[in-house]
């Protein structure tokens, strides 16, 4: 997962964070601010080679009245505003729009979750299995083993009371002579 999945997941945000951060970028610069200046970089542009480009992903614009939202620098024009809004249909990263290459990453992410976890379900109960195969084999029962104690009890109380009348037997007779 860490060498792997991880950095190719990470790898499809740089693309998409660098698309979409470019693609709006280029249409925010053909707009015009309140004051009408020329738009700048709404966002921080990403790093050249796209990689670290999630992480940095970042808004530059911090007052309102910065937004190139004017097409003509006339007050209340929105013409900018509606092709920066289109931006969410257009490609911008491999081909796809933000919304669609987003939902393809957050759906392989959770294949991959739900594979994963079908797996490690499916390892527990074969751990289980194995675990219970091994104590049916080597396990000991504590019900076997209490029956067998209490019959070698019985045995040795019988070969205590043999012992006893044999050592009774020989008093005796041993006595005999004595009277």
């Amino acid at each position: 997962m860490r060498d792997q999945r991880l950095p190719s997941t990470i790898s499809d945000l740089d693309i998409l964070a660098a698309g979409l951060a470019t693609s709006f970028n280029t249409v925010h610069h053909g707009g015009y601010d309140l004051n009408g200046n020329g738009g700048g970089d709404f966002f921080v542009p990403p790093p050249a080679g796209v990689t670290g480009a999630a992480s940095s992903f970042k808004v530059q614009v911090s007052d309102p009245a910065l937004l190139a939202a004017s097409s003509d620098q006339s007050p209340g024009s929105n013409g900018n505003l509606g092709l920066l809004l289109a931006i969410r249909n257009q490609a911008v990263a491999a081909g796809q729009s933000p919304t669609d290459y987003y939902a393809n990453l957050v759906f392989k992410v959770g294949n991959e979750v739900a594979t994963n976890s079908a797996a490690q379900d499916a390892s527990g109960l074969i751990l289980q299995q194995l675990e219970n195969q091994r104590s049916s084999i080597s396990g000991v029962s504590l019900d076997e083993e209490a029956g067998n104690l209490l019959r070698y009890q019985r045995a040795f109380e019988a070969a205590a009371r043999v012992v006893s009348t044999i050592s009774e037997v020989m008093d005796t007779a041993v006595n005999l002579g004595r009277y």
